[in-house]
């Protein structure tokens, strides 16, 4: 069960609260996000990370208890780490190797057990903390599973060149179709996970692939997850270059979309 929203929350709660036939049973069913853990994956990003963790502090609601957890490259200097602890954050080294597939298995290993929910975010500045309380009260407000800051629903945006919005553009839509996932922003790493969707999930990729087979595999194992698309801006990095290599990029995505595309043939849905 996918969906999106407008890009104004107040016009959607207003309208949710025109539709007085169901206001009472939306407000006894709606869920309240209290406790959540922040999953950023690092590869030598202090720089960014200077200017992001106190902007992602500074936006979480009030109400909500949280830990902010930062996963790093192995063998990280003692000097950075003591910085970003400094910084407000947990520094966890990814294993069992330095890719971002292993920084992600980390990370949601420790967060899981920590909180019901995570906060997904990169650490180069391009997402927005201060879309973090909207993200939070859409999730409440729908009683979504997961939430995206999505560049590609009416309202959202990207600071990509021309050529680089297409090719994600053209990715997107090849993993919707192939795959079935109702999702217009299939590849962005900000969202709000229910814990215990990570938590049901193998994840086997290596590279940034493991995006999409996070929500993928969510789906797949639980066909009535419900996904709520909010309309984000996507910022060009604050410093520093792109880990990602445009011949690897590509080829892992394809060869992501072949499998889970094989994954979801099989008549055993626990296997690959």
């Amino acid at each position: 069960m996918c969906a999106s929203i407008g890009a104004d929350p107040a016009r959607y709660s207003a309208h949710r609260d025109e539709t007085n036939r169901y206001r009472f049973t939306l407000m006894t069913v709606k869920q309240h996000i209290d406790q959540l853990s922040v999953l950023i994956p690092a590869y030598q990003e202090i720089v960014n990370l200077r200017w992001l963790l106190p902007r992602v502090i500074a936006n979480i609601p009030n109400q909500v208890a949280y830990e902010v957890v930062v996963v790093v490259e192995r063998q990280c200097a003692n000097e950075i780490r003591k910085e970003i602890e400094a910084l407000g954050a947990v520094v966890l080294e990814r294993s069992p190797t330095d890719s971002f597939g292993d920084a992600m298995r980390t990370g949601i290993k420790y967060c899981v057990a920590r909180a019901p929910w995570v906060l997904v975010l990169d650490a180069d500045g391009s997402h927005d903390p201060a879309s973090i309380p909207i993200l939070v009260s859409v999730a409440n407000e729908t009683n979504a599973d997961i939430t995206i800051a999505s560049r590609y629903v009416s309202g959202g945006s990207s600071d990509n060149s021309f050529a680089l919005y297409w090719m994600s553009r053209l990715l997107n839509f090849g993993y919707s179709l192939v795959l079935g996932l109702k999702v217009k922003d299939v590849s962005t790493n900000f969202k709000l996970y229910r814990a215990s969707i990570l938590d049901a999930t193998k994840l086997q990729c290596e590279n940034f692939d493991i995006v999409e087979e996070i929500l993928a595999r969510g789906i797949k194992l639980r066909p009535q997850l419900k996904v709520v698309e909010v309309p984000d801006h996507f910022f060009e990095r604050k410093a520093g270059e792109s880990k990602r290599k445009l011949g690897p990029f590509i080829a892992s995505y394809l060869l992501t979309l072949y499998r889970l595309r094989r994954g979801q043939d099989s008549k055993s849905p626990g296997t690959t």
